[in-house]
């Protein structure tokens, strides 16, 4: 992947079911990487895509949670894909849309072969849930590049945010199967966090098709 500048953003699609898909190429015709971006409802997913992208009403961003509630699809530099997931969690919508989302989601997972990156975003505040420690060794497993976006870490203090940070890294290093952890803290109110995430995404993102 050449250093894209992330400066040229468009919004391509919301997919409600895996027929709506859509195939995007770049401009010499070759598939565009997909990087995912998971987490729990009011993670904060759509904040941080609507800074890394430098548009605020790109992501559509809520108090409440479980706004998100489709896979939302936007280009990047017109050579990178940046995929929205529906978050999971304590989202407060029936159960049978959680499940339908759900199987969208393992749907999207398990079977798009343009994905190569997953960002996954856990606040900085909380400890790494069940759900969060099943989802990493998910990804480990399929060894799918993965980098940890510990986000709101503003609302923390410096020493707040190490306390935190150690213990979280701690919960999930038994489901990462001796792999390197990568991760980052990010806070929509910091710029530096915006080009650390860019050089993150530009070291770990690997050539379209190279994972097994």
């Amino acid at each position: 992947m050449k250093k894209n500048p992330f400066t040229q953003a468009q919004f391509i699609a919301s997919a409600f079911e895996k027929e709506s898909f859509p195939t995007l190429v770049t401009p010499q015709g070759k598939a565009m990487p997909e990087i995912a971006i998971v987490g729990r409802s009011n993670v904060g997913k759509s904040s941080l895509i609507n800074h890394l992208l430098r548009n605020k009403t790109l992501a559509k961003t809520s108090s409440k949670p479980g706004k998100t509630q489709s896979i939302n699809f936007f280009t990047v530099d017109e050579s990178v894909v940046l995929v929205d997931l529906p978050g999971y969690g304590y989202a407060a919508v029936s159960k049978a849309l959680r499940a339908g989302w759900a199987e969208i989601i393992d749907f999207y997972l398990e079977n798009r072969s343009a994905l190569q990156m997953i960002l996954f975003l856990i606040d900085s505040r909380r400890t790494p849930t069940g759900e969060d420690c099943a989802f990493v060794k998910w990804a480990t497993d399929r060894r799918i590049p993965l980098l940890l976006i510990f986000t709101k870490s503003d609302k923390m203090t410096e020493s707040e945010r190490r306390k935190s940070t150690l213990a979280s890294l701690e919960t999930l290093h038994p489901f990462l199967h001796a792999s390197p952890i990568q991760f980052l803290h990010y806070s929509i109110k910091d710029p530096s966090s915006r080009m650390e995430l860019i050089d993150k995404i530009h070291t770990l993102l690997r050539p379209h098709g190279s994972h097994p």
